[in-house]
């Protein structure tokens, strides 16, 4: 399965990343939960979790595995 760079590999939606230029990107500042990580699909390479999912995750993350137990 190939991965967008710009798409979040788990909701498929703009992960709005600022790779290029990191001192204004959002995830500079946010806390990306190492669980949340470990969830990420072995063959993604390229492409950085979205807000929205991290947010997700974090409310709840027993329901977003479950949203995404098939990816």
């Amino acid at each position: 399965m190939k991965f967008e760079q710009k798409l979040c590999p788990f909701c498929k939606k703009d992960n709005n990343c600022m790779v290029e230029n990191p001192t204004s990107c959002w995830c500079m500042k946010t806390k990306v939960p190492k669980e949340l990580r470990q969830l990420l699909p072995k063959s993604n390479t390229k492409s950085c979790i979205c807000k929205s999912c991290v947010l997700e995750f974090t409310s709840n993350p027993e329901a977003f595995k479950d949203k995404y137990s098939s990816i």
